[in-house]
């Protein structure tokens, strides 16, 4: 059983990341995630943009995101932090949980740079952390302990967060505000609805504005954005799955093989048999 079944929460290192994170292989990660960079690049692509992670520098991963490695530097030196949600809801944190997790979610996908300093301490609560974690000695209350120093690395990372910038945490703008629900709603309901018009009604505003302003802030319109997120799903599930691709175009919504076929081939220039065939040994 791993930490992450056992105790809600695992680290991991440079070395076993890319068991898990394969180059140019596009992944959807389990479990939400801190990653931290000490030294060296890695550069990701994500849905909406692509996102380079250099030293003192981290990120929050989401399971509703799908990530893609291009490429990592010789010295690249990290630690990612992956934990089961319910884990941390559990656990008895004084600090504002809605503010923090909805300033979480506006830096999704943003690399957030540290002070040489604050990574220093973060490091060594994550390092000691993975200490206990990975420790076989008998120790009576090591769930508990490992709540402790969890919660200490959360608390840590809240007054990071808290400091970098205050304002971002309390206030939204009208226009991050629309995109932000506009992507909370499309991960929920890619599966079924992929029409402007079912988002641009979810907040009683026009297509043609939620189109506008998202073009503005992402670069992308509703209808591109919506079909980004589920070729990149459909990538997922061709390269990390056996599943017949008549099953994944009904997880994914179609009404047939072949109109999941023809939308697949649309956007990226070949058929799902041919870009899964590029994974197999």
């Amino acid at each position: 059983m791993s930490a992450l079944e056992k105790f809600g929460v695992e680290i991991f290192t440079q070395h076993n990341i890319f068991e898990r994170i394969a180059v140019d292989k596009p992944f959807r990660p389990d479990n939400p995630a801190f990653i931290f960079v000490k030294t060296g690049k890695i550069k990701l692509k994500q849905h909406f943009r692509d996102l380079e992670l250099s030293a003192n520098m981290f990120m929050v991963t989401d399971p509703q995101t799908v990530y893609e490695m291009v490429s990592v530097t010789d010295d690249f030196q990290s630690r990612m932090v992956s934990y089961k949600r319910e884990f941390i809801s559990a656990l008895s944190l004084k600090f504002n949980r809605l503010i923090t997790y909805r300033y979480f979610r506006q830096q999704m996908n943003i690399g957030v740079p540290f002070e040489p300093d604050e990574m220093e301490v973060v490091w060594k609560s994550v390092n000691f952390l993975k200490y206990i974690l990975d420790s076989e000695a008998e120790m009576t209350y090591k769930k508990e302990v490992v709540e402790h120093l969890f919660s200490v690395f959360c608390y840590q990372m809240a007054g990071i967060i808290s400091k970098e910038d205050y304002n971002s945490m309390s206030h939204m703008s009208r226009q991050e505000e629309i995109v932000f629900v506009f992507l909370n709603d499309l991960a929920e309901n890619y599966h079924n609805e992929r029409t402007v018009e079912f988002y641009s009604e979810r907040q009683s505003i026009t297509t043609r504005h939620l189109s506008s302003v998202l073009k503005e802030v992402t670069g992308m319109s509703a209808s591109q954005m919506i079909a980004l997120i589920v070729l990149n799903e459909a990538k997922v599930l061709l390269n990390s799955s056996n599943k017949p691709v008549s099953e994944i175009s009904s997880i994914l919504g179609f009404s047939d093989q072949y109109s999941f076929s023809h939308f697949f081939k649309k956007h990226l220039g070949e058929s799902p048999t041919q870009y899964r065939n590029q994974f197999e040994s």
